[in-house]
């Protein structure tokens, strides 16, 4: 009976852990920048500005707020969540605004579990 319950409890665990959010909130404001420059990596054609900005101008459109859990694949199921997003809200790359780890839960082996919240920018490239 524990051994089942004990495996009800990991399967759980897991399920909660590969659960993911990804939301849109639109940006109201000035929304012109001129960026300075940074490091950038593309995935999907989006361009990802993790350490700086676009060296040119860009407009704001506005912000996505994700959260997953933190497996192995994590990370390549979110980058292309959020460059699938971008697209579908007329942007062209993202800004890096934060990225936090949350402890969910431990197992009674000692292995821990964890969320990530990502927020970004979605931004487009002016002419």
């Amino acid at each position: 009976m524990q051994l089942k319950l004990a495996a009800l409890l990991l399967v759980g665990l897991l399920f909660a852990s590969g659960c993911a959010t990804t939301t849109f909130t639109e940006y109201r404001g000035p929304s012109i920048a001129q960026g300075s420059g940074g490091t950038v990596r593309t995935v999907d054609g989006i361009d990802f500005w993790e350490n700086g900005n676009p060296n040119r101008k860009f407009k704001i459109l506005g912000v996505i707020d994700d959260q997953r859990g933190d497996g192995r694949f994590s990370r390549s199921s979110r980058d292309k969540a959020l460059a699938s997003m971008t697209k579908s809200k007329g942007g062209t790359e993202i800004i890096l605004m934060g990225s936090r780890n949350r402890l969910t839960g431990m197992d009674k082996y000692g292995d821990a579990y964890y969320s990530v919240s990502t927020k970004v920018m979605v931004v487009k490239y002016e002419e």
